[in-house]
């Protein structure tokens, strides 16, 4: 049975959980250079096994778009099978309805929920349908689109298909990534990703965001069971999940952290050093 996660995520107490994005950081540890982890499931359950432990993380997180660039990478029939055509959809749909990807993330969930389901939460990481219209478009055509209300819908639509390969497992929740670079206009522009919601509600996954805005203040869809949002924003003060990250690393090394009756959420760099990252990660975590 899957774990709760958004009262997993509020169980911290006076020592708040910690979400940990450590897929760049490890890869690049643990990992030759341009290696693919997804090889097969026993790949990257070694892999995944070694990061996971290497920064105790408390949310098993699995990176979706990192699977996708690995598999339109090394797929020959994958660009061109999503190239070509105008509608900027058509790339997005014929990505996610790509066997090969999916059925191996189907099988690496399987695996690791016998690993870690019981005690700990598993979460797909995946763009927003906003975000992976357009990256998906990119990778396949090399053109930026401009998403509308139409395109994201339809992107959404697409993404919740997607997602219903997977009610079988003990998935905990989804989170939507937004790119700091095609963030929403506002909030209202979240409930474009309503068909996600409603395939989250109805396998009992909680659905988040990942709103890396500094100065926008966004007012989150009631379907949306958290968001995360960086310390100091004007969105942070309404949601769970606090990010660090820029505390911790950033520009605002050095401040105290924010208080928070939700969860921590941060990204260890790709190029961070392993016994700062320990000595870090101890000191949040008391």
């Amino acid at each position: 049975m899957a774990v709760d996660l958004t009262s997993y995520l509020a169980a911290g107490g006076e020592t708040p959980r910690l979400w940990i994005n450590f897929t760049a950081y490890t890869k690049k540890l643990l990992l030759a250079a341009n290696e693919n982890p997804w090889t097969n499931p026993a790949a990257y359950m070694s892999f995944y096994g070694q990061a996971h432990g290497l920064v105790k993380a408390e949310v098993v997180v699995l990176d979706v778009w990192d699977l996708f660039q690995h598999w339109m990478k090394e797929d020959p029939e994958a660009i061109p099978a999503m190239a070509g055509k105008r509608r900027v959809t058509v790339a997005l749909k014929a990505m996610l309805e790509a066997f090969a990807p999916r059925e191996l993330l189907a099988e690496v969930i399987t695996a690791l929920g016998s690993n870690y389901g019981a005690a700990t939460p598993m979460v797909l990481v995946i763009p927003s349908p906003r975000s992976l219209l357009v990256k998906a478009h990119q990778a396949a055509n090399g053109e930026v689109a401009e998403p509308d209300e139409m395109n994201v819908d339809t992107a959404a639509m697409y993404m919740a298909d997607f997602l219903r390969y997977f009610s079988e497992t003990d998935l905990s929740g989804v989170l939507l990534v937004e790119d700091p670079e095609l963030l929403p206009a506002s909030g209202e522009e979240l409930s474009w990703y309503q068909p996600i919601y409603n395939v989250a509600k109805h396998y009992r996954w909680s659905v988040g965001l990942y709103l890396p805005s500094a100065d926008k203040d966004y007012d989150v869809p009631g379907d949306v069971a958290f968001a995360i949002a960086p310390a100091g924003s004007p969105t942070a003060a309404k949601v769970k999940g606090v990010e660090i990250t820029d505390i911790l690393w950033g520009a605002k090394a050095g401040e105290t952290l924010p208080a928070t009756n939700g969860f921590y959420y941060l990204t260890i760099p790709a190029d961070a050093k392993p016994e700062a990252v320990l000595d870090t990660l101890a000191t949040i975590k008391g």
